[in-house]
Parts: structure tokens; sequence; C-alpha cells
């Protein structure tokens, strides 16, 4: 009865039914707003940080919500690998015939029990936890991913809105002096070829303007789908990187200490060695299958349908009783299990090669990198020098135009001149921004800020 019973249950109980919703789903993620988001976040109507822009990811990010659902889905796989095979329950008839003449039905049931191999089931929970392992690696990557997209994504937005203004002015100059052109070409003063010059400028200008606008509209998208939210819930949202020009504020020190623990504990790196110890294991299961697998199956059968004793006897109506045991096992006749063997040792050596490119391609991208950083920043520092002596000479040019020994379009050429160094300035700090982004990328360390309070670890039950 109990028996019964719990067949019974173990088949009613099944999860309650989640269907998929993808027209709830989009509604929901248009209505999502950055009000509220976290609840130790101040009002991004007063303008975030990059930590709190990133902290608003950690939470909204739908990219690493399905990593951390995928690590989950994983790490479920160790209570299947921790329970013990039940045993399969056989039920049977038999119709008798005796040689005396009786015959009758022999009813029975046998329970077949599997009798692990040794160390097979530790393999087994050795194996679902270096897959968890690996799935957590894959979340910590993930989180890094989400990070550089929102330092990317502001600090595309911060240089399109600082280039932008500078190129409103620009075009006003190139205007202002377009405008002096072709009244001095009506006027029989300069030929009308040197007012077509001008004019192509202004139109150039303006499509650089046009440009600038479109990046920035373009990173402002982008920023909103590394939080994880529309574009419209930036509208009302400040969204600056105060100070991102400043690049001599930037002043890492190169650590060898970094380098290596980059070199032996990124995430990818971590998952390579879970992916090496998992075919490792998977080598010793394959090996052990060169054992038998035994199955033992202990039976039991009745009979009260009367089974008759010898004719010259009384009949007797008795009860047959029929115990049994039976053994299974493997032969190893045929094969002893080359093969299987043979392929779990091709696959280590595979994941052993691919641990060895993995920190190949560490080394390139960091020494890449601290190369790079150096010379991006010695780059800025000289076009910045350039715009220094620009300003001066646009200053000294403003003070000959209100002495009266200058006219306005020699002015305005002195504006151009100092404009296009500021947007110089501007481009060699983005560069050297963008090279600072690559060097943590290849330490996967924050370099700059606040960031490193922010634990950087994986997290599969929420934000970090």
């Amino acid at each position: 009865m109990a028996l019964g019973v719990s067949l019974i249950g173990a088949c009613a109980a099944t999860p309650p039914s989640a269907p998929a919703d993808p027209k709830g789903n989009a509604q929901a993620f248009a209505a999502r707003r950055l009000d509220g988001a976290l609840s130790d976040l101040p009002a991004p109507a007063g303008g975030w940080s990059r930590e709190e822009w990133f902290r608003a990811a950690l939470l909204l990010n739908p990219q690493l919500a399905e990593a951390r659902a995928s690590a989950l889905a994983v790490a479920a796989g160790e209570r299947t690998a921790a329970e013990r095979p039940n045993p399969n329950l056989n039920l049977f008839g038999e119709y008798v015939t005796a040689a005396a003449g009786g015959a009758g039905w022999l009813y029975g049931l046998s329970v077949d029990f599997l009798l692990p191999r040794r160390g097979e089931r530790a393999r087994a929970m050795a194996a679902a936890a270096l897959e968890t392992q690996a799935a957590e690696s894959d979340v910590a990557e993930k989180i890094w991913q989400v990070r550089s997209e929102v330092q990317q994504a502001l600090l595309d937005v911060a240089y399109a809105h600082d280039e932008t203004a500078l190129l409103k002015h620009l075009v006003a100059d190139r205007a202002a002096l377009a405008a002096s052109s072709r009244a001095l070409a009506a006027a029989g003063e300069i030929a009308k070829v040197e007012s077509l010059t001008q004019e192509l400028e202004l139109a150039h200008e303006r499509q650089r303007l046009a440009q600038a606008q479109a990046l920035g509209a373009d990173a402002e998208a982008r920023l909103a789908a590394a939080v994880g939210v529309s574009v419209a819930a930036l509208d009302g949202v400040p969204v600056r990187w105060e100070g991102w020009a400043d690049i001599g504020s930037l002043t890492p020190k190169l650590s060898s200490e970094w380098r290596n623990d980059a070199l032996i504990g990124r995430p990818k790196l971590v998952r390579a060695l879970r992916e090496y110890d998992l075919a490792e294991n998977a080598l010793q299961s394959e090996v052990a299958k060169r054992w038998p697998q035994l199955h033992v199956t202990p039976g039991y059968a009745w009979d009260k349908s009367g089974a008759r004793q010898d004719a010259s006897d009384d009949t007797l109506h008795d009860t047959l009783h029929d115990n049994e045991l039976g053994l299974s096992v493997d032969l190893p006749i045929f094969n002893r299990h080359e093969g299987p063997i043979g392929e779990a040792l091709a696959r280590r050596e595979a994941a052993g090669e691919h641990l060895q490119a993995v920190q190949a391609e560490f080394f390139e991208e960091i020494e890449r990198a601290e190369r790079a950083w150096p010379q991006a920043r010695a780059a800025w520092q000289e076009v910045s020098g350039a715009m220094t002596l620009a300003e001066r000479q646009h200053a000294s040019e403003e003070h000959s135009f209100k002495a009266g020994v200058i006219d306005r379009p020699t002015l305005l050429i002195a504006d151009l001149a100092a404009r296009e160094a500021e947007l110089a300035s501007l481009e060699a700090a983005y560069n050297a921004e963008l090279a600072f982004g690559a060097l943590e990328n290849a330490y996967r360390r924050p370099l700059d800020g606040t960031e490193h309070k922010l634990a950087m670890r994986p997290s599969v039950s929420g934000h970090s």
C-alpha cells in the first residue's frame, strides 16, 4: 500500500505551468523607468555617476539576468548528481503447467538494483560542481561585459555632447566667414571661387555636426540597452561624465601583480580550467567503465491457484512460493571500452590546448593595452600643448582685432583654428580614454573611480 502511494505521489507532483507572454514582456520592458531602480541610488534626474549607472545595469540588464538564470539552471544539476538511482520494479505473471497435470498462474515481482561503480557518484557530483563553477565564471564575465558597455556608451555620449558643442561654434564661424566671402565676392573684391570654397567648407562642417549628433543619439540608445531600459526611460535624465577629458588625472601604475592576476584569474580562464577539469573527470569515468556494471535483481513469486500433487494422493490446494536472485553484468568480449576512453583522452588534450590558447590571448591583450595606454596619453599631451598655443594665438588675434589691426574675416579664421585645435584635443582625449578602458578590460579591474567597492564577483541570485 505504501509503495503504491509513493508511486502515485511521484507521478502526481508536477510544477505549476508558467506560459511565456511576449506581449506582456514587451509592455513591461517599455514601461521600465530609472526612478526607483535601486533603493539606495539617488534620483536619476540629478545625474548619475558611472558607478550608479553600472549599479542600475546590474539589476536591470536582461542579458545579465539571463546569465544568472542559466547559472542557476546548471547549479540545479548538483542535486541530480547527488541522487542515488532508484530501483526498477518488475511485476510479472506466468502460467505454469506441472508434469503431474496441475496448472495455474504464477504471480511475482522483482526489483532491479543498480550497483554503481566505485567512485561513480563522487565523480558525478564533482562534475556537477565544476559545471556550476564554469557557469558562475560566465556570470562574472557577463558582469564585466555589461560594465564595459555602460562605460563605452557613457564615454561616447559625453564625447558626442562636447564635440557637438564645439562643432556648433565652428559651424557658426564658418557661416559668418561664408557670408563675409559672399559679400566680398559680390563687391568684386575676391573671386567667386573663394566664396564657393567657403560654402563647401561650411557644408563639410555641417556634415560633421550631423554625424556627431547621430553618434550621440546612437550612444544614448546603447546606454539604455546596457542598463536594461528603453530609450524613453532616459527622457529627463541627464547623461554626463564630468571631467572625462581630463586624461592627466588618470595615472594607473602598470602592475606585474595585476598582470599575473589577470593571466590566471580572469573569468574566461576560469571557465577554461573548469572545462579541463571536466574533461579529466570524464576520462576517469570512462576508465572506470572497464569494470563491469552490476545489477542485482531479487524476486519473489507465488501461486494460489492449486497446483496438483501426484494423482494417487488426495487433491490439495497449496500455495507455491518461489524466491529468486538474479545478477547481470556486461561481458567485455568484443571491446574493453577503448573507443570511449580514446575519445575522452582526445577531449582532455583539446581542453588543455584551449587553456593555453586562452592564456596566450590574454598575454596579447594585456601587452597591447600596456603599450597603447602610454602612447595615447603622450599623444593627448602633445595635442593639448598645441591647443594651448592655438588659444594663445587666438587671444592675440582678438586683441589685434579690438585694436583695429586686423579685420573680422581674419579673426574668424583664428577662431576656426582655435576650434579645430580644441576638437583635436577632444579626439585625443577620447582615444586616450579608449586606451585606458582597454587597459581596464585587459586587467579585468577598475583602475579609476570608486567602482572597486562593487563586488565584481558573480551573483546568480541578484545584482552584485
